[in-house]
């Protein structure tokens, strides 16, 4: 799925590429599952974030799963600048060790998803109102889709379309779902066992990133 990071930000609008706080770009990927592929699909992933733990994935990511609606489960990777999502990118696009692992992935689990929907979104911070962005110490991510570009409390992020998906990462279940009831968000779980972690992170919450995948350790 990365490889298509570099097209995806060539068609960002100029206007979009101002300076902004990290992480300027966040590429969002999500799995809109059928019913009754649960149990099928968590093995697949299981194997895939072993995968990319084994083979050291270039960049840290973020598994979140819906708690309510629509079964989705999203990745999302967020990047500091242009150079750094070209060097993941490229990492992706010539490793064939990794990438054609991660490609019998993406064919395992077709058969159980619809289409998926991804791509680039970069960071507006003349939309964004309240705390910065920080995955560090959040357990939940409470997640609005919309075309509505008025400012709104959050962290937003734009599409080339001009859809914006505006993000609040919190530590409990209590505030996420104390924030659906004053905005149209849906509560998402972060899923440490999808994830690539940041050492950060990790070190903000040590005993909720216990399950994230480590690589297998090599003789």
């Amino acid at each position: 799925m990365m490889r298509t990071i570099i097209g995806l930000l060539a068609l960002l609008p100029a206007a979009m590429l101002a300076q902004a706080p990290a992480p300027r770009f966040i590429y969002i990927y999500r799995d809109s599952l059928k019913r009754g592929v649960d149990s099928a699909y968590r093995v697949i992933e299981d194997d895939g974030a072993r995968i990319c733990a084994d083979l050291r994935c270039p960049n840290p990511y973020l598994a979140i799963e819906a708690r309510r609606g629509p079964h989705e489960v999203w990745w999302l990777n967020m990047f500091a600048s242009e150079a750094d999502t070209a060097r993941v990118a490229n990492v992706y696009a010539t490793n064939r060790t990794l990438s054609e692992p991660l490609g019998v992935i993406a064919q395992r689990k077709a058969a159980l998803i619809g289409r998926p929907i991804q791509g680039m979104a970069v960071y507006r911070s003349d939309l964004s109102r309240g705390p910065a962005w920080s995955v560090a110490g959040a357990r939940f991510i409470v997640v609005t889709v919309t075309r509505d570009h008025r400012p709104t409390d959050g962290s937003v992020w734009a599409t080339p379309d001009s859809t914006l998906y505006i993000l609040r990462a919190v530590r409990t279940l209590r505030e996420a779902e104390a924030l659906t009831q004053r905005h149209d968000a849906r509560v998402f779980t972060v899923r440490p066992n999808w994830s690539m972690p940041a050492p950060e992170w990790v070190a903000a919450d040590p005993i909720f990133w216990h399950d994230a995948p480590i690589p297998a350790i090599r003789r």
